[in-house]
């Protein structure tokens, strides 16, 4: 049985060969990242800067895509990049949508826009009984009955962009330069 050794066989445990780990991030992700964005550059060129296929998704089960949003009609834009994320890669669980202000490779910079450009209520696009991958082991009907079959998934697109509308009240605080040189901030190192 792919997956599982003969000893968890006969117990009836499951293994899974997807886990994290920069290796197989770095075998599978380079391929989901370019794939990803050449497809989104072909149908909506422009919008997206950059695709990163986060470690914690192997390199194949999430997807961070930082966008160019330049007018209201890119909100639609953005959620479309997304599903063309999905349909490219079909492995692809869950897809995550910042702005070019966010470092896609900073994880916190990442959930900081969650944490200030994301409602779950209206930013959380659900995508159910599409294929998935069938090492995830919460793609199966035991994990989820409603799922039809094993390798079935409900994928996601989070949100975490600014709505183009409302872009000049999500600018980023800046920190000035300090010219410690003069010595008004900090005499003794002048």
């Amino acid at each position: 049985m792919p997956g599982s050794c003969s000893r968890c066989h006969a117990a009836g445990t499951r293994l899974t060969l997807a886990g994290p780990g920069e290796t197989h991030t770095n075998l599978a992700g380079m391929s989901c990242e370019s794939g990803i964005f050449n497809a989104c550059e072909e149908a909506l060129p422009g919008l997206v800067r950059n695709v990163h296929a986060h470690t914690a998704g192997v390199g194949k089960f999430l997807a961070v895509l930082q966008l160019v949003k330049k007018n209201a009609a890119d909100d639609g834009n953005a959620r479309q990049a997304a599903l063309i994320a999905l349909a490219v890669y079909r492995e692809l669980k869950n897809v995550i949508l910042v702005d070019d202000d966010v470092d896609i490779f900073d994880t916190d910079d990442v959930l900081w826009a969650m944490q200030t450009r994301y409602q779950g209520n209206r930013d959380t696009v659900f995508v159910p009984d599409m294929i998935g991958h069938v090492l995830d082991p919460s793609q199966t009907p035991a994990y989820d009955p409603n799922l039809p079959a094993k390798g079935t998934a409900c994928k996601t697109i989070f949100d975490w962009t600014v709505p183009g509308a409302r872009k000049s009240r999500f600018v980023r605080a800046r920190f000035l330069d300090v010219d410690s040189g003069a010595g008004l901030w900090a005499p003794d190192l002048s």
